[in-house]
């Protein structure tokens, strides 16, 4: 339950600071979407009401049941609710037409038998709604009696004094902020009752009438809820959190939507029952820990989650200092239109990119290794304002069913370490990926691809990996496998199975568009190089340098470097032929990857038509780049026909960017010849 405990000092040492956030609910307290204010005067007169356009989200208060309150359960807020449980006569305008109209736009089960029943079945249900508002309403204006009672507060006395006249939907009707034609109560385009109503009151010498926003008010409702503890003979228990006896928490406030962390209610099943005679055995929290904890769970997800579907991942500190996610792209932590390269090893290289009408670096085509520095000091910027031994914690979660939330992840850092692994997940993962971004060129923007060597993102594995196959839950399971390994260092391998499938996915480019292969071939040569870099059998271990290797004599390196040679050489004159269609190395890759030998010698038939078209224009022909590649291999390696492994791959993209490189510096030798 340490993630439970630390959520609590959480919330203390923010409360500590004076954070003045309504995101961040106090106890009994949560964010709950409203869209219609209803202002009283201090005669409990109803003076105004105010429609928000946009869906407002503002604390309001709860009890410990209707926190997680849910399909039929009858359970009001404390003050601000929907009108089946603060209009007295709501109840009147369940018609049957309006019934009707509800369960057509409904699939449920119980509508669909609404639908289908006679009219003494329609009046049966319709007799047993009222009953149940009814219900509602009475469950509401005793709570708010026992409220008034307790506090004495005038404003709430003034809400309870309306509430008891029951005009509230003749009031609106008459305000014509709701309609009823045909037998129907509605509201514009919405249901009237699916709307959560708040109340303002104006008090003269008070210029704060919105009661969701008053301290007084808020406070005094905690302290109504603390004084019910103890109530029906109940004893204090040991708070597992704090160490201390308190009363227990009866029940858990939902996260997201209807999903609960943490669930007591099911006695029948075997949630506890045979090891435990009762839920308090199995753990007990506190009333008070059990509010703040998810409170401040609720809030880090909405400020700092990284959103997954139903999946959040959640990286934090107890101070509330600022924690880069693990499963956000490291990338987009960098500003790369004001580009701060003071992290570069060596930025006197990136010189020869300038010139008088161009004082900065060009970083559209290729940053290279420098966008891993800078990626570093940033991260490193995050750790200099955590102390030493300031805690952090990463923490993943998932909604397997609706009304089900799912711890799966959970491990705790001290921010040197936490910082390390990061920095090892961009040693041993950074590779050249492919982005694609917009540079200004006058009134318009163009698009251009730029390479950084940099991990690949939690997404663009996923696209890798699955392409057109990826659903939900498949990028879900991906994310929770990911999480281990970036969050991990060192020690913890990316799987294998991973690895394999996103070569596959690189080495097949029929398959997707060029922008799609060429981002596989980067998520691929990276995962490649970190499984490398992490293999469990030390033997297999090697790091592998970003830029071409000439020294580099493995089989399956040289065969990589010898697919892209005669894919430029064959891509080339099909460009001066003016032809634009997929080359023979690019058709036969796939192929290539399984059987190297013997479809090399099917390519470089295919290649000698090309090589005469250059030789005869006078361009490079590639011959003498594949005869030196040809006498790296060893005399059986070249001849050997096996399957190639990821590092045919380095070897190829290796090959590709050093062509790149090349044409890019003879282009701007070429400009400046011509200057």
């Amino acid at each position: 339950m340490s993630w439970m405990q630390k959520l609590y000092r959480t919330y203390e040492y923010v409360q500590e600071q004076g954070l003045n956030d309504e995101d961040l609910a106090l106890p009994f307290h949560m964010s709950k979407a409203v869209h219609l204010k209803v202002i009283l005067n201090d005669k409990a007169e109803l003076v105004g009401v105010e429609r928000f356009d946009v869906k407002k989200q503002v604390p309001i208060q709860v009890t410990e049941k209707s926190s997680k309150r849910a399909g039929s359960t009858i359970a009001s807020y404390g003050l601000h609710d929907s009108l089946q449980y603060i209009a007295k006569t709501a109840g009147n305008y369940l018609t049957i037409e309006y019934l009707s109209k509800v369960a057509e736009k409904d699939n449920g089960k119980k509508w669909k038998e609404f639908l289908a029943g006679t009219d003494e079945y329609k009046q049966k249900f319709a007799d047993t709604e009222k009953a149940k508002y009814k219900d509602c309403f009475e469950f509401y204006e005793k709570q708010l009696s026992g409220w008034a009672e307790f506090g004495k507060l005038k404003e709430i006395n003034i809400v309870l004094q309306y509430i008891q006249k029951g005009s509230l939907i003749e009031d609106l009707l008459e305000k014509q902020i709701f309609s009823f034609k045909d037998n129907i109560l509605s509201a514009g385009k919405d249901d009237p009752f699916s709307l959560t109503i708040v109340w303002a009151v104006e008090i003269s010498n008070d210029p704060h009438s919105d009661l969701w926003s008053k301290n007084s008010i808020k406070k005094q409702w905690i302290d109504y809820q603390e004084s019910q503890s103890g109530e029906e003979r109940e004893q204090p228990e040991l708070c597992y959190i704090t160490g201390k006896r308190d009363y227990a928490a009866k029940a858990y406030p939902k996260i997201e939507g209807n999903a609960k962390l943490v669930s007591a209610n099911d006695t029948s099943g075997f949630t506890f029952l045979g090891r435990f005679l009762s839920d308090k055995q199995a753990v007990a929290l506190g009333r008070d820990v059990s509010q703040k904890a998810f409170n401040m769970l609720k809030w880090l997800i909405k400020r700092q989650g990284i959103r997954n579907g139903d999946q959040v991942t959640v990286a934090w500190a107890i101070s509330g200092k600022p924690v880069p996610s693990p499963m956000k792209d490291i990338s987009s932590e960098i500003d790369w239109d004001n580009l701060d390269i003071s992290a570069v090893e060596n930025p006197d290289e990136f010189s020869s990119q300038t010139s008088s009408e161009q004082p900065s670096p060009d970083w559209s085509v290729n940053i290279g290794r420098a966008a891993a520095q800078i990626i570093k000091k940033k991260l490193h910027g995050y750790q200099a304002e955590l102390k030493a031994h300031e805690q952090i914690s990463l923490i993943m979660l998932d909604s397997a069913t609706p009304g089900r939330m799912a711890l799966t992840y959970y491990q705790e850092f001290l921010p040197a370490d936490y910082f390390a692994n990061l920095d090892a997940w961009i040693d041993d993962f950074s590779w050249y990926q492919r982005y694609s971004i917009e540079v200004p060129n006058g009134k318009k923007t163009d698009k251009r691809t730029q390479w950084r060597f940099v991990p690949p993102s939690p997404y663009s594995i996923a696209e890798a990996v699955y392409g057109k196959s990826l659903s939900d839950t498949l990028k879900k399971q991906l994310y929770a496998r990911l999480l281990p390994v970036i969050a991990g260092g060192t020690s913890v391998p990316i799987p294998e199975d991973l690895v394999r499938q996103s070569f596959q996915a690189a080495c097949n480019p029929n398959g997707c568009e060029n922008w799609e292969w060429q981002r596989n071939i980067g998520v691929a040569c990276a995962l490649y190089k970190g499984w490398r870099a992490r293999h469990h059998d030390l033997s297999q271990r090697r790091t592998y340098p970003m830029s071409l290797d000439t020294q580099n004599c493995s089989r399956d390196y040289l065969y990589g470097r010898l697919l892209a040679i005669a894919e430029n050489t064959e891509s080339y004159a099909l460009y001066l032929a003016g032809e634009k269609r997929a080359t023979t190395a690019e058709r036969y890759m796939q192929r290539f990857a399984e059987h190297p030998f013997a479809t090399w010698r099917n390519i470089e038939l295919a290649l000698k038509p090309y090589q005469e078209r250059l030789r005869n224009n006078g361009k490079d022909t590639g011959a003498q780049a594949i005869g030196e590649i040809m006498e790296l291999f060893a005399t059986d390696d070249f001849t050997c026909d096996d399957k190639l492994s990821g590092e045919f791959l380095l070897g190829y993209h290796c090959q590709k960017m050093e062509i790149a490189r090349r044409i890019a510096e003879l282009s701007a030798n070429k400009s400046k010849t011509h200057e």
